[in-house]
This record gives structure tokens, sequence and C-alpha cells, in this order.
């Protein structure tokens, strides 16, 4: 019995990191994109885009984009990371 505690204390000590970063990077980008469309009244289209309408079509595309990134994202497989490096720490411990 201990040695399934010993693995399960050593696959969340590897992945609670991993996971944090995950809750604090998208805790962080919701509000700024939101506050930043609010802040802004939608304009017709023109011929010629300013700059700052530029950036802010920039900025919408690359926060919808980053909602729904697929599977294979860089987040993921940090998180296998963790896991495998908790397991191989349960292995050397066992």
């Amino acid at each position: 019995m201990r040695k399934v505690l010993y693995t399960a204390a050593a696959l969340l000590l590897c992945a609670a990191p991993v996971r944090a970063q995950q809750a604090m990077g998208s805790s962080q980008a919701a509000p700024a994109t939101q506050a930043a469309e609010a802040a802004q009244p939608a304009r017709a289209a023109s011929l010629y885009p300013t700059t700052d309408e530029v950036r802010r079509q920039v900025v919408k595309h690359e926060a919808e984009r980053n909602a729904t990134s697929p599977m294979g994202s860089k987040d993921w497989w940090y998180l296998v990371a963790a896991v495998a490096v908790g397991v191989i720490i349960a292995a050397i411990i066992l």
C-alpha cells in the first residue's frame, strides 16, 4: 500500500506546477482580451484600417485561436512530461 501512495505522491508533486501554470495563464489572458474589446466600440469596415484597428483584430484573433487549442498543444505535452518524471521518480524511490 505504501508503494502506491508514494507513486501517487510523486505524480502529484510533479504535475502540480504544470497545472498551476495552466490555470494562471488562462485566468490572466481572458480578462485582458475582454477589457480591450469592451474599451473600443465597433467600427465600420474601411478600405484602409488604422494600425490600432489592426492590432485589436490581431489580439482578438489570437485570443480566439488560443481558446480552441488542439490536443497536441504545448501545455498538454508539459503535463505528459511532468507525469513521466513523476513515474521515473516513483520507480527510483521504490
